[in-house]
């Protein structure tokens, strides 16, 4: 790491002491956005920090609560902090950097540059595209390490060359979120650029962009420098402590911390231009194509809408949960973090609401509806076909593994529940939940660009 940890969060202890930005005509922003977060903080679902920035410029900053209790570390704007799969849309950014270079080919296999990368069809573009066929959750590979064992990437497909010799798909031909697709990536841009992915990360985008407490985490807690920001809940009256694990040394798909001061300098990089070379971006930004179907997911690893200027990736891990969103028509960037394990429809309805606010609009503050609990009865009762006008027809069929989300005949995307009344959806990103009296009648679907109420079609 090319950067003291210690020295950034003394000065992130520092900032905690100053006021939010408030001059001029963002005095009502100020009060606006201190009016949402208010209500958070007083009842334990946030700290963390917000900024929003339009043309550059920063219109709003806060920190709010505390990174480490023990410590009585403030949570400031300048507070690193872990931003789970937001090291995905970095990751993706320098693959499409390297290609525009002319020294990766997206399509060639990923042997072309792993060469001990057991699935020979896989192509490098099917790594970043969660499309490629490999183990999708961490937990694979749990039988193999021991408790105080540092998992690298490379130990990793070391593993999934022994025990799954062949893709549990063709690859390109389903979606299936990938978190290890993302890290496998990253050493991809290791080989390629001869240097560790953390020393990749710090020359091509932190230095550059000023992303100066930003960094790849090391493998143990034990060789932390300084004091590290902690996940908490609050339960029963006082914050628990909600760890993120220790013996992670696999960077790409997550395990980077940013400060919300950096996620608003890479959201701005995005929207102004400088994040990568204009050919390199407009080549990522493309939706790749899965099964023939476009991904809701574009080559750069964000959620846009149909025109591709409105974008916002988000990273989830443990108590963490961080936002980076940008506007392109309007030049504006939201960004937040936190260490405080909000609630699902808090922390989509939050989104929603800082990104209204910064563009002068309306907020919701009707408190969420009375979810029905997604219990065994209530998972069988919900598929079928929903209806709503802003998306059509849904289909939720159940399998073996778990529900399945289909729109039109698109396709089709795993359900995790979350809580015991939400389901999440990567993909489409979106948070689902279900109202009725004996059973589901209305199907609430909720992401940055949705807000929709299906009722059942059969």
């Amino acid at each position: 790491m090319n950067i003291s940890q210690t020295r950034i969060l003394a000065a992130a202890a520092i900032a905690a002491l100053l006021p939010a930005c408030t001059s001029g005509r963002y005095e009502a922003l100020a009060e606006r956005v201190d009016s949402l977060m208010a209500p958070l903080v007083a009842a334990g679902e946030f700290s963390g920090a917000v900024v929003l920035a339009r043309k550059g410029r920063i219109i709003y900053q806060r920190g709010f609560g505390m990174a480490n209790h023990a410590a009585e570390l403030p949570f400031t704007p300048d507070t690193p902090a872990d931003g789970g799969s937001l090291a995905k849309t970095l990751t993706a950014a320098g693959i499409w950097l390297l290609a525009y270079e002319g020294r990766l080919d997206v399509d060639a296999p990923v042997t072309q540059y792993l060469r001990e990368y057991p699935h020979a069809a896989t192509t490098v573009r099917q790594l970043i595209s969660h499309s490629n066929g490999l183990p999708p959750y961490y937990e694979f590979w749990d039988p193999w390490f021991a408790p105080d064992e540092v998992r690298t990437t490379q130990k990793m497909l070391e593993i999934v060359a022994r025990e799954l010799p062949a893709p549990s798909f063709e690859p390109g031909s389903r979606f299936e979120y990938s978190n290890f697709g993302f890290d496998v990536a990253a050493l991809v841009i290791e080989r390629v650029a001869g240097m560790p992915i953390a020393g990749f990360l710090e020359q091509r985008f932190f230095s550059r962009l000023g992303m100066d407490a930003s960094f790849a985490r090391p493998g143990r807690f034990a060789d932390w420098p300084g004091v590290r920001t902690m996940g908490y809940r609050w339960r029963d009256g006082d914050w628990q402590v909600v760890d993120v694990f220790d013996m992670e040394a696999f960077i790409g798909g997550s395990n980077v911390y940013f400060s919300v001061a950096d996620l608003s300098r890479w959201a701005s990089a995005n929207v102004r231009g400088p994040a990568i070379a204009p050919g390199a971006f407009a080549a990522g930004q493309q939706r790749p194509l899965i099964g023939g179907q476009p991904s809701p997911i574009t080559g750069l690893s964000w959620y846009c809408d149909d025109r591709g200027h409105r974008c916002y990736y988000t990273g989830s891990i443990n108590a963490f949960h961080g936002l980076a969103y940008w506007d392109r028509d309007r030049v504006e960037t939201v960004a937040f973090v936190s260490n405080s394990a909000m609630p699902p429809w808090t922390t989509i309805t939050l989104q929603r609401n800082l990104v209204a606010a910064a563009a002068g609009q309306a907020v919701e503050t009707s408190p969420p509806p009375e979810f029905l609990q997604i219990d065994e009865a209530v998972t069988a009762a919900v598929a079928g076909v929903w209806s709503a006008p802003e998306l059509g027809q849904l289909s939720i069929s159940r399998t073996e593994s778990g529900l399945r989300l289909r729109a039109g005949s698109g396709l089709e995307f795993d359900m995790f529940q979350v809580s015991r009344d939400v389901l999440y959806v990567p993909g489409p990103d979106y948070w689902i939940g279900f109202t009725g009296t004996d059973a589901p009648s209305a199907m609430h679907v909720r992401s940055m660009f949705v807000d929709a109420v299906a009722s059942r079609a059969r």
